[in-house]
């Protein structure tokens, strides 16, 4: 189902986090119960009640969601982000994927997770083109004998048999109606294609149902000849010069699928229509920051000799949350147990972790996909905190997008005790995002050298040869 182009599909665009403009009759069926799309509800869309009636609240994934049969919504980040396709590429995310299709406009830039998509959106284009038929073209033949059929060449067999007295044969030509032409062709090169990376890919989710249906795709068109080479790409009907048949209208979602995988052309995430139908990717917003920051510190700190960046939910960035007492501690205290506890001990986890070669730790971040105005939220701070003091930070931070009405930037609230509490607004709308980021690594770096005496920065590179 293509919700862009579908009859009568309605697209509500809302915000992440933010009140869906739809009214109850949409939604909910006689029987009082809503009539939402299956696994929608509580994962992407939340339903409560504000004064007697229902209200509809999308949550943390941007990206076109079907709501219902008819409706479908169209989540845009909460903050200004023009770089999303970018961010993505970049961490390397994986989007969520849901069958419902959408149109995207097709890129030059390519990514290996999208394999599974367009194989899925190829996949469900040849089931239409199953359901529908084979584009079928005439193609003229000829040959020579005595039993000639459609229409004799009288020039050619005057010229070849005739003038040699041979009156018993004559060189005909008819038309075939055949499968075999560029369309087709082009879509048996993809399905090939596909179908050999799977056969050898490791046996994951999903790759044993692929190859089976890629198998069936190849019997679909079994009547049409393989390419060596991919020439049926300079066609004009697959390049979408010529218009196809307006029977066959339905080839062309096939046919920018097939032409996107054997080009490997990617797709925007950025723009909301396109050429290229799609399985809808869901990207969740908060998750993919938080990666994108560390990732553009790690990058960007790279050159720095005696610091390095590290992710404190894994080895070797995180910590116990609690440290063991010493022996002197213990006998000093008054007699007491430790917590009787089910699980395991809790950790101490910040997002991202400056960690000197000598061990100590001049800067703690946690990356907050927060709407902030002024001061970040107490429990935000406390969070940083309590792990700036367990990793005897003398210099804490929280990370946010900038809202649309607020300065990008540094901004230092003050100090907790000993830790000095700081906070950065990243500008994701920014036309040059890697500039951005490459601005904040700078400003970290300077604050972590007014704490840090013994941080060194890069040296500077060698001026280039005369």
């Amino acid at each position: 189902m293509n919700w862009f182009t579908g009859p009568n599909r309605v697209v509500i665009p809302c915000k992440e986090y933010g009140p869906i403009d739809v009214s109850s009759a949409d939604v909910l069926g006689p029987d009082g119960r809503l009539l939402l799309t299956p696994q929608v509800l509580n994962k992407y869309v939340e339903a409560d009640f504000v004064d007697g009636g229902l209200r509809l609240s999308a949550k943390g994934y941007s990206g076109l969601i079907p709501l219902t049969e008819r409706i479908a919504i169209q989540v845009r980040p909460r903050f200004p982000l023009r770089n999303l396709t970018h961010m993505v590429a970049v961490c390397g995310y994986v989007p969520t994927m849901l069958s419902a299709l959408r149109d995207y406009e097709a890129t030059n830039q390519w990514n290996d997770w999208l394999l599974d998509v367009m194989a899925d959106g190829l996949l469900a284009a040849l089931d239409t083109i199953s359901l529908n038929g084979l584009l079928r073209t005439y193609r003229r033949r000829t040959e020579a004998g005595s039993y000639p059929h459609g229409r004799i060449n009288m020039t050619g067999s005057v010229l070849r048999y005739a003038s040699q007295g041979i009156n018993h044969k004559a060189e005909y030509s008819w038309f075939e109606r055949t499968a075999d032409n560029p369309p087709n062709r082009c879509l048996k090169s993809a399905v090939a294609l596909l179908h050999s990376r799977y056969v050898n890919a490791p046996r994951e989710k999903g790759i044993r149902e692929r190859i089976a249906r890629l198998a069936e795709a190849m019997r679909l068109l079994n009547d049409v000849s393989f390419e060596s080479h991919a020439f049926s790409l300079d066609d004009p009907q697959v390049r979408g010069t010529v218009p196809l048949p307006e029977t066959r209208a339905y080839y062309r979602p096939a046919l920018e699928l097939a032409v996107a995988i054997l080009t490997k052309r990617g797709i925007s995430l950025d723009v909301d229509k396109g050429r290229v139908s799609m399985p809808t990717l869901l990207v969740k917003t908060e998750n993919l920051f938080e990666e994108f920051v560390r990732i553009s510190l790690q990058e960007n700190f790279s050159a720095y000799p005696t610091l390095s960046v590290l992710d404190g939910n894994r080895e070797p960035g995180k910590a116990k949350l609690y440290e063991a007492l010493t022996d002197t501690e213990r006998t000093t205290l008054p007699v007491h147990e430790k917590p009787a506890v089910s699980g395991k001990e809790p950790d101490a986890n910040p997002d991202i972790v400056f960690r000197m070669n000598d061990g100590a730790h001049p800067l703690i971040a946690d990356v907050k996909y927060s709407n902030v105005k002024g001061y970040a939220d107490r429990s935000e701070v406390e969070q940083v905190v309590l792990y700036g003091h367990r990793y005897r930070s003398p210099v804490t931070m929280t990370i946010h997008p900038r809202r649309s009405e607020s300065k990008k930037g540094l901004y230092i609230a003050g100090r907790i005790g000993s830790t000095i509490v700081a906070q950065y607004r990243v500008d994701l709308g920014a036309s040059n995002l890697e500039a951005e980021m490459n601005e904040m690594a700078k400003q970290i770096s300077g604050l972590i050298a007014s704490q840090a005496p013994l941080f060194s920065p890069p040296s500077p590179e060698p001026p280039p040869l005369a």
